[in-house]
């Protein structure tokens, strides 16, 4: 019922919420943090990376975006919960959050599950969308944990997506978001 209710929030088109300076790798941690206990998760089931260098990160606003922290939270628990959903034979996740060129900072959650053919990783992110294969008909889900995902990303001017070889070979899901970058 939660995540129908904020699929309803996300579609809206009213003016956002202020934004404020948000330390994007600590909410990523709580959000790890988080799944490991709701899951009960050991920490070698679900890795975590950062990739932040001193020289992608000069101005001094570390990790750091400007947005709505519960949002953000959502996304990134949405992200992590599908994760766990579709690794049915034993989880394994890897977390890297990394500030490329230090104009965004790219989350990449990457799973060793059921993965998506490639005709449907499009389709993923459209609300109530799930995959049609056998393997997945036992996981419960509404279809809206990654359209609200890509909601919130827009909103935060940034962009979601999908990457997977195929059936059984696992799922990279990608969220980048512009980093808060300092005016002089």
């Amino acid at each position: 019922m939660e995540q129908v209710l904020k699929a309803g929030e996300a579609a809206q088109k009213k003016s956002p919420p202020p934004r404020v300076p948000v330390e994007f790798n600590s909410l990523v941690r709580e959000c790890i943090e988080l799944a490991r206990v709701r899951h009960h998760l050991q920490a070698a089931n679900l890795e975590y990376r950062e990739s932040l260098s001193s020289s992608s990160l000069q101005n001094g606003d570390g990790a750091c975006v400007l947005g709505d922290a519960e949002e953000l939270r959502t996304a990134v628990s949405n992200l992590l919960d599908n994760a766990v959903k579709y690794s049915p034979d034993g989880v394994h996740i890897s977390v890297e959050l990394d500030a490329q060129d230090g104009k965004r900072l790219v989350l990449r959650v990457r799973d060793q599950g059921v993965g998506i053919p490639e005709h449907e990783l499009k389709r993923i992110f459209r609300r109530f969308y799930r995959v049609t294969q056998r393997s997945l008909s036992q996981a419960k889900g509404t279809g809206l944990g990654l359209f609200i995902v890509r909601s919130i990303a827009r909103k935060h001017g940034g962009r979601v997506f999908a990457q997977s070889e195929g059936a059984g070979k696992g799922t990279t899901v990608t969220l980048e978001l512009p980093r808060k970058v300092r005016v002089a």
